[in-house]
């Protein structure tokens, strides 16, 4: 948590410092601030990841569903952090496509899911 936290300090520090000088030093320290911190707590991404694998494998009939969880959670994360970059060195059209994007291809991947969802359903009407 501690390095998270002096990552971004130091970060914010630099950047409030180079921002009015060179927006594309500030671009790339932004970026690899992001990337830092992303890094910091990979180690907790991972722990979480293989306890979400133990309970997909805890039932069988699951793991497809568990996976399809993980890669939108990994969607989710990437455009998220793609969008604040983006906002955070003044492209907000940018990052509303983006977000849209993801969002377009986050529906592609659950409707599988959601149609098995309606099928339950529906076999529990008849």
């Amino acid at each position: 948590m501690m390095k998270l936290i002096g990552i971004s300090f130091c970060v914010l520090l630099c950047g409030t410092l180079i921002k009015s000088e060179n927006k594309a030093i500030y671009f790339i320290l932004s970026l690899s601030g992001g990337i830092l911190a992303f890094l910091s707590v990979s180690d907790k991404v991972s722990q979480l990841f293989n306890q979400i694998m133990k309970l997909g494998e805890s039932i069988p009939a699951s793991q497809s569903y568990v996976r399809l969880m993980l890669k939108v959670l990994c969607i989710v994360l990437i455009v998220g952090f793609t969008c604040d970059t983006c906002r955070d060195n003044g492209e907000n059209a940018l990052a509303s496509f983006v977000e849209t994007g993801g969002k377009v291809i986050i529906i592609s991947m659950i409707m599988p899911l959601f149609e098995a969802v309606l099928d339950t359903v529906i076999g529990l009407i008849k």
